[in-house]
């Protein structure tokens, strides 16, 4: 075969692949719009639940807590804040850890806030902080969860017609 012929043959492939490529990129972008929409859609009867947990001095800091509600176990230290959609309906929310100081400490439910009764309603917010609990001047083997901010979104009125 000539070299014209190995030449043709490839080029011809070329422009027969770059409309499939075109179209199948189009096609992505379709899928990853539709699917960032449907991914927000779930969204619209969830309460909403924030927690904050402000950065403290030393080994506290690092000390990893865990958000318990629902069925969500989330990990957090200081200095980070998380937020999570859930279900409207009655939930029971406990923050737990490890033993504070204590190296050896493995067990991440050894302390725990005091259970926290919820009551969400759909499209409800909630913003928590989480702080150790304290004796005195030192740490106490526990959490304290404080409601700083709670609002009932009205996203769904329809607007009102002339």
């Amino acid at each position: 075969m000539s070299e014209m012929g190995i030449f043709q043959q490839s080029s011809e492939r070329r422009f027969t692949i770059a409309p499939m490529k075109t179209a199948l990129l189009r096609v992505y972008v379709i899928l990853v719009c539709a699917s960032s929409l449907a991914a927000q859609s779930w969204r619209e009867d969830r309460a909403r639940l924030c927690f904050v947990r402000y950065e403290d001095n030393g080994a506290m800091n690092i000390l990893q807590s865990w958000i318990r509600v629902a069925d969500y176990d989330v990990p957090v230290i200081g200095g980070q804040a998380v937020c999570l959609f859930v279900q409207p309906d009655s939930e029971e929310l406990i923050v737990t850890s490890t033993i504070p100081y204590d190296p050896r400490s493995r067990n991440t439910e050894a302390c725990k806030s005091k259970p926290l009764k919820l009551d969400l309603a759909a499209d409800e917010d909630r913003t928590f902080t989480i702080e150790p609990a304290t004796k005195g001047d030192h740490y106490a083997c526990g959490w304290r969860i404080t409601l700083t901010g709670s609002s009932h979104r009205t996203t769904r009125e329809k607007p009102k017609q002339p």
